[in-house]
């Protein structure tokens, strides 16, 4: 019951930053849609229209996907929402000085950390994620798209949520890390920021998700090392 009563703390607390994040993935993710629906590919404008049974252009079934802005705009929003969580979770308490409030409660330490992660976890889930399904699901009608969004887009929008949590993980060891400001102190942050970039570059999805993979577990190994130890 404590672990459950500091998670609906948490989302209670970021419960604005969700809501933004989500309804500006929305709106933008739906104004899209309905523009390329209409005026983008392939939607066979009446003057290029092809007659019942007529062959379609190849050319015109291999243009861009449907989902082309809404996924730009989920790399855009995903980590800029793991930076604002980061924040209120982990920066917030330093500065208003409520560590101490916080972690003399009942609740253990590793109940505490795990709980501001999983309210994480949970806000990206809720928000972003849950928007990118349904803006997937609406790219994917027949009826709408004759091309229907592939498969692997619907992966790299989720890939760009995971990077959203990186980002969150980062944040989170830099503002635990008792380092000073010109020294170690950012390290988290940058970590994350580097191995973000070299995962980004990788061509092939299976590379990514284990360097992926892999930076989530030393983020997480380095949070909970870092918070049982710290002395706030």
């Amino acid at each position: 019951m404590r672990f459950l009563a500091l998670v609906r703390k948490e989302l209670r607390e970021c419960l604005p930053w969700l809501l933004t994040a989500g309804l500006l993935l929305l709106a933008v993710g739906a104004l899209a849609l309905r523009a390329e629906a209409q005026y983008g590919q392939p939607n066979w404008l009446h003057h290029d229209r092809p007659a019942p049974g007529a062959p379609a252009n190849v050319y015109r079934l291999t243009q861009r996907s449907a989902l082309a802005m809404p996924t730009v705009w989920l790399a855009f929003t995903a980590p800029s929402l793991g930076l604002v969580l980061g924040v209120r979770h982990f920066w917030m308490p330093l500065v208003t000085r409520t560590w101490s409030f916080l972690l003399h409660r009942s609740a253990s330490r590793t109940t505490i950390l795990a709980a501001k992660c999983g309210a994480a976890i949970l806000a990206f889930l809720l928000s972003v994620g849950a928007v990118w399904t349904g803006l997937y699901w609406y790219a994917c009608r027949p009826e709408v798209f004759p091309v229907p969004a592939p498969a692997r887009e619907f992966v790299n929008g989720w890939f760009y949520i995971a990077v959203g949590v990186v980002v969150y993980l980062g944040t989170a060891l830099s503002a635990l890390s008792a380092g000073r400001w010109y020294t170690t102190r950012m390290f988290g942050l940058a970590f994350a920021v580097v191995a973000l970039f070299v995962i980004l570059m990788q061509w092939h999805l299976v590379w990514a998700a284990v360097l992926l993979t892999l930076t989530l577990a030393i983020l997480v190994s380095q949070m909970l090392a870092t918070f049982l130890d710290r002395e706030f």
